[in-house]
């Protein structure tokens, strides 16, 4: 089920941020970096994020479970009206359609806000990039990203909302 992200959720959206980084961008992001990402640090961020409504927080809930989430936010920009922030599904559950449910579930909440031109920042190479493309998405930019200490490439996926919603 997906519903709308509570600060009581802050500590499964931290936990699955640091191990999901382990998972993904181990071999990309420099190694140091990924061993000491701190889920208090990201508690302290979720916390924040939901209290003063920075982002709009889905979580994707089985069995009293979190399992994944996605977040986004409106943007004043003209060639994009929303970007998505932040999506994660926990490794193990991967592969499920637990990613697919959140991506619809926001680009939906977005439409609805008549949003059309909607951005997500990844690294290049990322595994999950697949993903993005069988979605909908195509390649419209590319910029670095800094990540700790260091900058990366990063591409910008784009996707027209109506084509995905089929609105």
């Amino acid at each position: 089920m997906v519903r709308e992200a509570r600060l009581q959720d802050s500590k499964a959206i931290a936990e699955i941020i640091v191990e999901t980084w382990k998972y993904a961008y181990t071999g990309i992001v420099d190694k140091d970096y990924v061993d000491n990402l701190n889920v208090q640090s990201f508690i302290q961020i979720m916390m924040r994020n939901l209290q003063q409504k920075k982002e709009t927080i889905f979580v994707y809930e089985e069995d009293e479970t979190i399992k994944g989430f996605i977040s986004g936010k409106l943007l004043k920009k003209d060639n994009y009206q929303c970007e998505i922030v932040g999506f994660y599904v926990l490794p193990e559950f991967q592969q499920a359609g637990i990613g697919k449910i959140l991506f619809q579930h926001i680009n939906k909440y977005f439409s609805e806000r008549n949003c059309h031109k909607m951005i997500l920042w990844t690294l290049k190479g990322a595994k999950n990039n697949s993903f993005y493309e069988k979605n909908g998405g195509v390649i419209s930019h590319e910029k670095l990203l800094k990540i700790g200490e260091k900058e990366y490439a990063g591409v910008g996926y784009s996707f027209n909302l109506h084509s995905i919603t089929g609105q």
